[in-house]
């Protein structure tokens, strides 16, 4: 073994940094950052603003969130069936239109937890592939709060690709952050507040706009690529290099790299998101370790149980709301 040689650090220094650090003082104007110290066996986070994690520090949100907007796209009539006509999703015989308004109940749930404790302009808009007016009403009913707004609209192409793009074209209008969010995933309460502040941080850490996947898939333990972890809200987040089409991003990035995000829906892919694999190697991208979203599709969703619960009381409030079986 080769030789280690310890530096001595001056014991003093060492306690008065450790000090800094947990009461959240600015370690170079000694101005206190941190307005809850009393109570301080915890993190602290105020967007928009600072972060302060015990074992590293405080850190200057550089990277401003303006506003959020949702785009979420919907499809109740295209079905997943296989040879003997029943359902092949992880639920056995579940309806469409139970597993979209279940999955925006859990949506709208993460919003109204994450503005009780934080002020931002978000809009969620909905995009309707082949959709009928009565149940479009039945969606616009489970969002209905004066807590964010809500826009409609119909896709101006049906199926996976036209609705994608319908995406892209809105999001034109998006003016800082937008998330792409498809009609099957299941979402933490928590999960807006984690992904929001995360991206200010990890912006703020990296110096540029990134990407995030709020769903931590079973695929991404299927094979071994180099990553790296960083530090979000609560969770720790790493650099992935794929995801399906539910992610979030920037307004600069998409005007940066808009040829490469519309080429989703634009060219026949295999696999179908490829373009965005590509674009993850110019830009980052990352996930968190342990899901924040679970995509209820034809396998397990994440390598945790968490998600049963999780459905169980997302499905019962939606059968109160609409009466669901």
């Amino acid at each position: 073994m080769f030789p280690r040689k310890y530096k001595k650090q001056n014991k003093l220094k060492k306690f008065l940094l450790k000090i800094l650090n947990i009461y959240g003082f600015e370690k170079e104007t000694l101005n206190l950052v941190n307005p809850e110290y009393k109570n301080n066996g915890n993190n602290f986070y105020k967007l928009n603003d600072k972060s302060l994690i015990l074992s590293t520090g405080y850190l200057n949100l550089n990277r401003k969130i303006q506003k959020l907007d949702i785009f979420y796209r919907f499809s109740p009539n295209n079905q997943l069936w296989n040879s003997t006509k029943r359902w092949k999703r992880i639920i056995p015989d579940i309806n469409k239109k139970d597993l979209i308004s279940t999955s925006l109940i859990s949506l709208n749930e993460s919003i109204l937890n994450f503005l009780k404790k934080n002020e931002l302009d978000i809009t969620i808009h909905l995009i309707a592939d082949e959709s009928d007016e009565s149940f479009d009403k039945n969606l616009i009913n489970i969002l209905n709060n004066k807590k964010f707004n809500t826009e409609f609209y119909n896709s101006k192409l049906s199926g996976n690709r036209g609705s994608y793009l319908e995406c892209c074209d809105q999001a034109e209008k998006a003016d800082d952050l937008i998330f792409f969010i498809e009609d099957d995933y299941l979402f933490e309460p928590l999960c807006l507040e984690e992904m929001i502040i995360s991206y200010s941080r990890i912006s703020t850490l990296l110096e540029t706009d990134i990407v995030l996947c709020p769903s931590d898939y079973p695929f991404y333990y299927d094979s071994t690529y180099n990553t790296s972890l960083f530090v979000g809200k609560n969770y720790r987040w790493r650099n992935i290099n794929e995801t399906l089409l539910t992610f979030m991003f920037s307004k600069k990035i998409l005007n940066n790299y808009k040829k490469e995000i519309r080429l989703v829906g634009e060219e026949i892919n295999e696999p179908f998101e490829k373009p965005l694999h590509d674009l993850y190697k110019k830009i980052p991208c990352l996930a968190p370790v342990g899901s924040l979203s679970y995509h209820i599709s034809r396998a397990v969703p994440a390598i945790s149980e968490n998600w049963k619960d999780l459905w169980n009381v997302s499905y019962e409030k939606y059968k109160k709301i609409n009466g669901g079986p």
